[in-house]
């Protein structure tokens, strides 16, 4: 479990890096380009965390001074992210209001929800990503100490189907990455839903759960202090955080491939020219070794991509979950 005392220092030594709060003012100058008077940055989600801490860094390192003279970050939470969300949605399209938010909201909510107050595709428009997640499937003292692999976790399962479970936040990309996991591993591998993260660590650490499938930065502390166990990651390669511990592909489950995007995105019919001064703003800060430095500090890896890239990334994810949710028949209620 990452507190938000943990997230704050981090994101405090992620700032002090040397030479991390440069900027791109002379860029924008010599572009001839205005900068907007101020952005708000909206996070639907309670200060201190990963995605408020991310959305400060790159505000104050990306976008002041290149595309706004200030820079503000309002936390807007609730209903896990759709409060804030449709509040971006209804802000003028003039540059001033963009959101910064992980995938789940965007696109998975829309296919678990039966009413939404927001369409992802046709309310917004992508500007850049800043980083992309991983996923680690952990196993907490429930389990026997002498199982210390996937398959030997599988094995365990399917002998004791009453003990085979997964504790995560009900209708995330971690309940469908441990749905996928179950269905392609061959076991009943049954959610036990948490409204976050951090109470299905806390039960890990406590024996209540057999497993977890959590966000690297909620686990990995957990687990170099050895009170639990990361089996796999569920990246295309393996995490620069956990170079040890092998990817879900490795172990044959191809389809248990689970990093979602985290970024931008801003009110739909903002000008072209204004989402296109973001992304340069934020794609040439998260490419850089101090930025990517920086984000690596909060627990993720930097991803920089084009605004039709990143719409296409988007679209892409939206609609895998799209099939994923389909398969599964689940549905979420408020």
């Amino acid at each position: 479990m990452t507190t938000r005392r943990q997230f704050v220092t981090s994101f405090a030594a992620a700032a002090a890096l040397p030479g991390a709060a440069w900027h791109t003012r002379t860029w924008a100058q010599g572009a001839g380009q205005p900068l907007l008077k101020q952005l708000t940055i909206v996070v639907a989600f309670p200060a201190g965390g990963a995605t408020d801490s991310v959305a400060r860094l790159v505000g104050e390192h990306a976008l002041r001074g290149y595309y706004a003279e200030n820079v503000v970050v309002e936390n807007r939470a609730g209903a896990s992210g759709r409060v804030g969300t449709e509040h971006v949605k209804n802000r003028p399209a003039d540059g001033a209001t963009m959101l910064f938010t992980p995938a789940f909201p965007m696109v998975i909510f829309p296919h678990i929800y039966k009413k939404m107050a927001y369409d992802t595709l046709a309310d917004f428009v992508p500007v850049a990503p800043t980083s992309k997640g991983n996923l680690g499937l952990a196993i907490g003292p429930a389990v026997p100490s002498g199982i210390t692999t996937l398959p030997e976790f599988v094995a365990w399962c399917k002998a004791n189907p009453d003990k085979s479970n997964f504790g995560t936040a009900s209708g995330s990309g971690q309940h469908f990455a441990g749905v996928m996991f179950g269905h392609n591993a061959g076991i009943d591998f049954r959610l036990v839903p948490y409204k976050g993260g951090a109470p299905a660590v806390v039960d890990l650490l406590g024996g209540h759960v057999s497993s977890t499938v959590s966000p690297l930065p909620e686990i990995i502390q957990h687990a170099a202090d050895g009170k639990i166990r990361i089996l796999a990651t569920t990246g295309a390669k393996r995490s620069r955080f956990l170079p040890n511990v092998p990817t879900m592909t490795e172990y044959g489950y191809r389809d248990v491939v689970f990093q979602d995007w985290s970024g931008f995105l801003a009110p739909a019919k903002t000008p072209p020219e204004l989402v296109a001064r973001a992304n340069a703003a934020i794609s040439a800060y998260v490419r850089s070794e101090k930025g990517a430095d920086a984000l690596a500090m909060l627990g993720t890896e930097a991803d920089a991509q084009s605004v039709s890239e990143f719409a296409a990334t988007v679209k892409a994810s939206w609609e895998r979950y799209r099939d994923i949710v389909r398969s599964t028949g689940f549905t979420a209620e408020d």
